[in-house]
């Protein structure tokens, strides 16, 4: 049997951190990297030129003019776009560009592991079997404890997972909802095919159908060649469709179509196609609501929704706390490469009490920071500050709670407690990111805040003491 040669890679990228991280997710690709800095239109078709990648990396900070000299010159080499913040205007440039996948930092190394093994796995269909993520298997159950609410999820997922069903994921954002999906994608017929995410909130409305449904070369200016969409991508597999709620209506009425009929057309193309596609999605709205509101097909609901599950927030399991704690730590600490240190007693009854709004996303984020960081005295009055925050601040609204009722609005604070209280936490994530920045050069610091260096000496120490003014 001949095993193919890796695929090379030319990665440009600006940041040191950022080829760590890419590098940390493209571990066991079959890929060949080879980074350069940021280059001009020229350096970059030269270097192109010698080294005849299979791919290309490359980072977009304000500008798409590489971009868009490349495609002149090399309209069939498949690029990866890497964006330094998700504007959507460099979405917009990068997607009509031809870009096979956008990433945007900060890079998360699991999803961006899964996405590019999809993308090498659509170029090179013979050197890359597409399989359920190593978290479907390994990291799932630790997800879930022995909550009798969490137990009646999994016994759903074991029922549904079997058959083609749509599938509805309701709860809070970070409660799990991907998690879920995955498990469901792993557990059923089709966990050897393709699992293709679409995050309806991330894409601009007028990108989102494109992104879905693909396009032929020369539907609009720009498209130098044919792209597949999400649907086609997922073609005997499952598509994941987060934040439905926040689809236009207009591509509602398509979506229907694609899951009514298992057909769609490319835009700018003479005739439909068909695929064979099981289909999952998330909210954390009322759709109820939003039909209500003319916001949502009704017709599109009732479709969704054959199978419902709802993912109860995480203060209403807080049991599951201590073993989520864990969990993360020692993924991080491996990760990162750093002993493992148990929070104290005292942080621990802090993170057992903390509401978490964030949810499990929160909990994630919390103990990662503590990892790469260490100490605790920042994360006690992390906590601190937040459940104060939480405390001053009504609810966000329409998020649904785990049974899918709004929740109820308490009374809130005055307009002076509010404003203070952001004052106050503003001003302070200022001087922290100017320290790190001048990497704790305080007269430096002082002078880019425009303030004296006495006076920055002073909020230091007031906040180093203090949890407000």
């Amino acid at each position: 049997m001949t095993v193919s040669p890796p695929t090379r890679v030319l990665v440009v990228l600006r940041s040191s951190v950022a080829k760590d991280l890419l590098t940390m997710a493209l571990e066991g690709l079959p890929l060949e990297l080879e980074y350069i800095s940021a280059a001009t239109p020229e350096v970059l078709l030269q270097r192109i030129a010698i080294a005849k990648p299979g791919l290309l990396i490359l980072e977009l900070a304000d500008n798409a003019d590489l971009l868009a000299s490349l495609r002149f010159t090399h309209k069939t080499l498949p690029v990866v776009v890497v964006l330094a913040e998700p504007q959507a205007e460099m979405v917009f440039v990068a997607s009509r560009l031809g870009a096979e996948e956008l990433l945007a930092f900060p890079l998360a190394v699991e999803e961006t592991h899964a996405r590019m093994q999809a993308v090498l796995a659509r170029l090179r269909p013979e050197q890359v079997a597409v399989t359920p993520a190593t978290v479907a298997s390994g990291a799932f159950p630790a997800l879930f404890g022995n909550h009798p609410r969490m137990a009646e999820i999994r016994d759903m997922i074991a029922k549904v997972a079997t058959t083609s069903a749509t599938v509805l994921i309701r709860g809070e954002s970070g409660v799990g909802k991907e998690v879920v999906a995955r498990m469901i994608y792993a557990r059923s017929q089709r966990g050897n095919r393709p699992f293709v995410k679409v995050n309806c909130a991330a894409i601009p409305n007028d990108l989102l159908e494109s992104e879905l449904f693909g396009y032929e070369a020369g539907a609009f200016t720009g498209a130098v060649r044919s792209k597949p969409g999400k649907f086609e991508l997922a073609d005997t597999g499952t598509l994941f469709l987060d934040e439905i709620g926040e689809m236009h209506p207009q591509l509602q009425a398509k979506l229907l179509q694609v899951l009514q009929d298992g057909e769609f057309s490319r835009l700018g193309a003479k005739r439909d196609m068909k695929v064979d596609v099981r289909v999952l999605c998330a909210t954390n709205k009322l759709l109820e609501q939003r039909v209500s509101e003319g916001l949502f097909r009704e017709d599109l609901f009732y479709r969704i929704n054959v199978v419902t599950v709802h993912i109860p927030p995480l203060r209403e399991r807080r049991d599951e706390i201590p073993v989520l704690m864990q969990f993360f730590l020692e993924k991080y600490s491996a990760l990162y490469g750093r002993e493992l240190v148990p929070f104290s007693a005292e942080a621990a009854r802090a993170i057992q009490h903390y509401s978490w709004p964030g949810n499990i996303r929160e909990l994630e984020n919390l103990c990662k920071r503590y990892v790469i960081v260490g100490g605790e005295t920042q994360i006690l009055r992390e906590i601190s500050a937040r459940q104060l925050a939480v405390a001053l601040t009504p609810t966000n609204g329409p998020q649904e709670s785990a049974n899918g009722e709004a929740p109820e609005f308490p009374a809130g604070p005055s307009l002076l407690e509010i404003g203070r209280r952001a004052a106050w936490l503003a001003e302070r994530e200022a001087i922290q990111q100017m320290l790190m920045l001048t990497r704790w050069n305080r007269k430096e610091a002082a002078r880019r805040l425009q303030i004296s260096y006495k006076a920055l000496l002073n909020k230091i120490n007031q906040m180093e003491g203090e949890e407000e003014f």
